[in-house]
């Protein structure tokens, strides 16, 4: 399959301490989407599953899947749910498809089967959310285990990283404001990403 990124630790992007993965390709380009760099389907790397998993450190809470979109790959989305589901108590998943669009996707049902949240709707630059660990108000945050509770999912963060060679990363759910300061700031820097 191709990832954009993996991170092996953030605390934004669902309860715990999270490993979170990012797909390559997304055919849905929502306008504003905080993740644009993840939208070509050639950009990334190719990685198998097994190669994936050994990155993760049995020590997090569970692991995050976002995009780019993870069901644009589902062959891949499903070998790596039942690898973790082996392994780790907690699998959340973000998606631009709605729910019932997954459900009609080859191997969709089959990959919920394995996943605790999705959380799922195309990103709406004009129904900004403020609450919740969602982009805009039309998503939705969806319990398919008794894993989690909603509560867990209402705190919004972000978290800014460099790393030793001086790339910046942010990841989670910043405001407009801050996203529009940090691109002016930084919109020049070849080495800065969103996640």
């Amino acid at each position: 399959m191709r990832i954009h990124s993996f991170t092996p630790s953030t605390f934004v992007n669902g309860p715990g301490n999270r490993a979170m993965i990012h797909f390559q390709g997304c055919t849905l380009a929502c306008p504003g989407c905080f993740n644009s760099l993840t939208h070509s389907k050639n950009g990334g790397e190719e990685i198998s599953v097994n190669d994936l998993i050994t990155r993760i450190p049995l020590t997090v809470d569970g692991v995050t899947i976002s995009g780019g979109e993870p069901f644009l790959q589902p062959e891949g989305l499903l070998e790596l749910v039942i690898a973790l589901r082996n392994q780790y108590d907690s699998i959340v998943i973000f998606s631009g498809f709605y729910l019932n669009e997954i459900q009609r996707i080859p191997l969709g049902p089959e990959i919920l089967k394995h996943v605790d949240v999705l959380i799922d709707g195309r990103f709406e630059m004009d129904k900004i959310a403020e609450d919740g660990l969602r982009g805009s108000k039309n998503q939705t945050i969806h319990l398919l285990t008794d894993h989690h509770r909603l509560e867990e999912f209402q705190e919004r963060n972000v978290e800014i990283t460099i790393d030793v060679e001086g790339k910046l990363t942010i990841t989670g759910f910043p405001t407009m404001d801050f996203r529009q300061g940090i691109d002016n700031e930084f919109s020049q820097t070849r080495d800065f990403i969103h996640e």
